[in-house]
């Protein structure tokens, strides 16, 4: 019988193409957490065992949602075991995830967004940045892989070859985003291949760097603000428009049931917020 370590080294890379690099990370540190904890080896762990190990975490604090997230490795990494015949029982597959409330994700009244605008308006990065997180709906990690050479002018799209669980996808950009993103290029003098740049331009964004200017807008305007609310934003604001929440979906790249339920109950609120205001 092979080691632990083994087992987990092949398991990484067997699952490194096909998952996120953040992903596969998460997954790999919450076994060897379990195992640490357990001092056993992967092969002689029990349902028992995993579930002593929730309860620890539990016990420590870990919010629901980091807990489903350990536990969703544990699950991945036993069934690759089980697959590969080495171990004989799965001990992780009858352990539910835990209950986790789901809340209406947070987006912006066209009001708050336009006081966001206003707010960068003589900040030409910032600016281009914020156009784009909300045109195109993309996520904070997609924004700063972004390359020149993936965005078509002329139809305005952009392709990202590598979203969540590295699926491609092709996002649309509006007129008025394009405008201050040309804008933010042209007054680029550096030959970099990313479309947003860290502040000395001498390589890609960071995604702490965006993370800090939004928790300054958020200051400044007083409302929950992320990078990720324009994500959201762009979703409700499509909705209220009258997009098909099918269409929606395919623009944000899910795919998963739990978002598919998250974003319908998003767009149900959306709609009948434009409802509400006409009647």
């Amino acid at each position: 019988m092979i080691t632990s370590e083994v087992c987990v080294q092949k398991f990484k890379d067997d699952y490194r193409f096909r998952l996120a690099e953040k992903s596969i990370n998460l997954y790999l540190l919450a076994t060897e957490q379990l195992l640490d904890y357990c001092s056993k080896p992967f092969y002689e762990l029990t349902t028992r065992d995993i579930r002593n190990w929730l309860v620890h975490l539990e016990d420590n604090e870990y919010k629901p949602i980091t807990v489903k997230s350990k536990l969703a490795g544990i699950k991945l990494f036993y069934k690759y075991c089980k697959e590969e015949e080495l171990v004989k029982h799965d001990p992780a597959v009858s352990i539910p995830f835990p209950e986790i409330e789901d809340r209406l994700p947070h987006y912006l009244e066209h009001s708050q967004l336009l006081q966001l605008r206003r707010i960068v308006e003589n900040r030409v990065d910032e600016r281009a940045v914020i156009e784009v997180l909300y045109a195109t709906g993309v996520r904070i990690g997609e924004l700063v892989a972004m390359k020149k050479e993936e965005i078509n002018w002329s139809e305005r799209i952009i392709t990202i070859p590598n979203g969540k669980r590295k699926k491609a996808r092709m996002v649309l950009f509006t007129r008025y985003c394009g405008e201050y993103l040309r804008k933010y290029l042209d007054e680029r003098d550096d030959d970099h291949q990313y479309v947003f740049v860290n502040p000395s331009a001498t390589g890609p964004a960071s995604i702490r760097t965006i993370q800090d200017r939004f928790m300054s807008y958020k200051k400044d305007l007083g409302i929950h603000l992320s990078p990720h609310t324009l994500r959201h934003t762009f979703a409700a604001h499509l909705a209220i428009k009258g997009m098909p929440l099918a269409c929606i979906q395919d623009l944000l790249g899910h795919d998963s049931p739990h978002q598919t339920q998250l974003y319908a109950r998003l767009y149900s609120h959306a709609r009948k917020e434009m409802y509400d205001e006409w009647m």
